[in-house]
């Protein structure tokens, strides 16, 4: 009986603190435990959460795949199933048959996109941060190299380091290490590469019958067709330049025919004529000493200067 007494009594007490614990007001609002009155979720922050935990998946499935580059908000621009390769030797970086024109689309949306500017992220590991070598800058450089070498223009590229862990493979390789991302020019970055294309000197085969018009110069009237949109009063003066080879009164004509040459290409591309102003000054101003081929070719240029 004692027994018994002593069993009643306790399911007793054990009844009344789960009433107590589940039934109480003042208990819901101030135990420290669960609460059945507060357990209704936020939807804001489940929304929240969920849109953050989508974000991180997408991004790890992207830094899983090949190569890709987003805009401002993230989304892709191109993508491809493959990936560059970066090494634990150097910072030269390989770029696979597969992705061999991925530096014409880079330049094709730059040309589209006059306000944008691409950011190239190099990756590098702590320990080859702490080594001092700046391969990721390195790797990135690289990267910039391949672009300007198409004509892009070099002040509408940002290169940095970015911080990752990975491993290299066996035979040193590591899949991927190159990030891409497009985004909109800031008025100081936007002053500063108009400097550049309000004075540009070009170097290319002007030549009065066989000039053709490379990357640099197509891509540099795509960034002088902007420029003088937004600056509608300003003009061109196209000044035409040679080494030493040849008599001076020949010289003086050479220059002036190629820069006619350019200015007429340049109006093929929709600037307006009267804003642009061709001349020459022949083999009169020389920027380097004409004592070599090499730097006979720095002479052969064309100036370019907004004003």
């Amino acid at each position: 009986m004692k027994y018994l007494i002593t069993l009643l009594s306790f399911l007793l007490f054990a009844w009344m603190g789960m009433w107590w614990y589940y039934s109480c007001d003042w208990c819901a609002k101030n135990n420290s435990g669960p609460s059945i009155v507060d357990s209704t979720p936020d939807p804001e922050a489940e929304a929240l959460a969920k849109k953050a935990y989508e974000d991180s998946i997408a991004n790890a499935k992207r830094l899983s795949k090949g190569l890709f580059a987003v805009d401002d908000q993230n989304e892709d621009v191109f993508r491809y199933p493959d990936n560059l390769y970066i090494n634990n030797a150097n910072g030269n970086v390989s770029v696979p048959d597969a992705l061999q024109d991925f530096g014409d689309r880079i330049v094709e949306y730059l040309g589209q996109n006059q306000n944008k500017e691409l950011i190239i992220s190099g990756y590098e590991t702590s320990v080859e941060r702490e080594s001092g070598v700046k391969l990721g800058l390195s790797r990135a450089g690289y990267i910039k190299t391949i672009l300007t070498n198409l004509g892009l223009n070099g002040d509408r590229i940002v290169t940095k380091p970015e911080l990752s862990s990975y491993s290299y493979d066996s035979e040193g390789k590591y899949h991927g290490g190159i990030l891409l991302k497009f985004q909109t020019l800031s008025e100081s970055r936007l002053s500063e590469i108009e400097k550049g294309v309000a004075n540009k000197t070009l170097y290319s085969g002007f030549a009065q019958k066989t000039f053709t018009p490379d990357a640099t110069l197509a891509n540099y009237a795509l960034e002088l067709k902007n420029f003088l949109n937004r600056y509608p009063d300003k003009t061109v003066q196209i000044v035409g330049h040679t080494d030493n080879v040849g008599n001076e009164e020949a010289n003086l004509w050479f220059g002036q025919e190629r820069a006619n040459n350019v200015k007429q290409y340049l109006i093929s591309q929709g600037i307006d004529q009267e804003k642009l102003n061709a001349s020459s000054k022949g083999e009169s101003n020389p920027i380097v000493s004409n004592n070599n081929e090499e730097n006979r070719a720095k002479n052969r240029r064309i100036e370019i200067t907004v004003n």
